[in-house]
Parts: C-alpha cells; sequence; structure tokens
C-alpha cells in the first residue's frame, strides 16, 4: 500500500537565545531553551505514540547545518518509533511563510511528479525537469500528489489522533487549518497545492490565521476549521497552559511541560 498521507513537522534545533525568545524575555535564555525542547520532545512523542501508521513524517529543519545534532537528540524518541517512516530536510527560504511553501512544494509537487514519471508507460516521451504539464494531465494525479499537513512544535496539545482526523478531512476538503488563541495557527493541512497562503503574510502577528482565512476564501478553496489551541510563546501562554503555575515554580531550572 502506497503512503499517500504526509506530515511535515517544523523544527529547530535547541540553542539557547536563538529560540523561543519572548519567552525568554521573562525567563531567560537557559531556560527558554529547556522549555522548547521539552515542548518539541512531546509533541513528538504525541505524534508518534498510538500512531496508526497512515502517514509519513518529514521533518524540516533550522539551522541547516545541524542535522547530525538534530538526529542525535532526537534519537531516543526516533528509536521506539521505528514503525515510522522518517525523512529530515533542513528547510529553505527568506521568511516562514517561504520556508513552508518550499516544504509543501517539495512534498505536494516535486514528490508527486517524480512518482507520476515512474507510472508513464513507455510509449510516452520521458517528463523532463521542470514539465509539470505531463503529471498534470495525468488522469491519477490525486493519486500521487499527496495530502499533506505541517505543525510546528510549540502547541502541547497536538497527537496522533488530531493529526489522523485531520488526514481525513482532507479526503473532502482542499484545506484543514488549526487556529491558535494567539492569532495565528498551529496546524495547516493541503491536499493540493496552494502556494498562494504564504504570501503576503504578517507573520508572528495575531493577523495570521485571519489573513490566510482571507486567502482560502479568495482562491475559492473549500476548508475545515479545528478548535483552537494555546501555542506556548510567552510566558501568559505557559501560564494559560498551564494555570496552577507560580513564577516560583516557572523560574526552576528543572521546569518541564
Amino acid at each position: 500500500m502506497k503512503m499517500e498521507n504526509v506530515l511535515i513537522i517544523f523544527l529547530k534545533y535547541p540553542e539557547p537565545g536563538k529560540v523561543k525568545t519572548r519567552l525568554a524575555k521573562a525567563l531567560g535564555d537557559e531556560k527558554a531553551c529547556a522549555i522548547y525542547k521539552s515542548l518539541a520532545e512531546n509533541v513528538l512523542k504525541n505524534v508518534f505514540m498510538k500512531n496508526s501508521r497512515i502517514y509519513d513524517v518529514h521533518i524540516f529543519f533550522t539551522p541547516a547545518d545541524k542535522e547530525t545534532e538534530i538526529k542525535d537528540w532526537l534519537k531516543p524518541i526516533l528509536n521506539d518509533n521505528l514503525g515510522v517512516k522518517i525523512q529530515f530536510s533542513p528547510q529553505e527560504g527568506r521568511n516562514l511563510g517561504e520556508r513552508m511553501s518550499n516544504a509543501f512544494r517539495q512534498i505536494l509537487q516535486e514528490k508527486g511528479y517524480k512518482e507520476c514519471i515512474t507510472q508513464r508507460t513507455a510509449t510516452e516521451s520521458p517528463l523532463k525537469k521542470g514539465d509539470e504539464g505531463g503529471c498534470k494531465k495525468n488522469s491519477q494525479e490525486r493519486k500521487f500528489l499527496r495530502n499533506t499537513i505541517i505543525i510546528g512544535t510549540d502547541c502541547p496539545e497536538i497527537d496522533a489522533t488530531l493529526i489522523e482526523n485531520a488526514f481525513e478531512i482532507l479526503k473532502g476538503k482542499d484545506i484543514v487549518i488549526g487556529p491558535c488563541r494567539d492569532g495565528g495557527y498551529y496546524l495547516l493541512g493541503m491536499s493540493r497545492p496552494a502556494s498562494d497562503l504564504f504570501v503576503d503574510i504578517d507573520w508572528s502577528t495575531d493577523r495570521v490565521f485571519e489573513q490566510t482565512m482571507e486567502k482560502i476564501r479568495k482562491n475559492n478553496l473549500s476548508c475545515s476549521i479545528l478548535k483552537t489551541l494555546v501555542d506556548i510563546d510567552t510566558i501568559e501562554d505557559l501560564y494559560h497552559y498551564s494555570p496552577h503555575l507560580n513564577k516560583p515554580e516557572v523560574k526552576n531550572e528543572n521546569y518541564k511541560i
């Protein structure tokens, strides 16, 4: 059975001063980094646990020169989930929108077209690099273009069930999106390429979800909206997700999400 679903996970190498910078303003670089590391590990474990193997996982990471360190960091988690196919690629692009667009393009188009090439008969001319026409005319195009979902590692409530439900939605919708309480989104899924969703978006603001929905409507894409969840980006987010926390506990060096 050919795996048609791909989960993209955007991941940063946990380096103090380079992750959770807004959280670091309240907690310091080291503590903010420890919380990011814990959040990322938690999301990965949630995604892999009870995974019914209906999707492959492709981790797009940054910085590009930290692949070995990232694999070493994640080795204990990945070794416990050998049934899940996992690939690694560096993020490419000048901003978040470009990086996400490039990741989707790689999964939705390039891999789809590559597989489409292998299905062409001996009597057909080879499909040249950059020639998308052959695959688009192929009646089996939808079979080879993957339903693709992207998530980050900032939302502790993401798990395998949520991901699998989102893939189920993509069987009948162009887009599935999970809004964050801060105005962004924690999940975006596509069953067809829609690169316009990443253009002219005010990234890292409370307008991201609203602007993305405007793009979806403008492009006449069918869409399903998931429940609103919390991304952990600020000290307020941390308190909201864990309201029992007080400041002395947050200052604990060993604090874990």
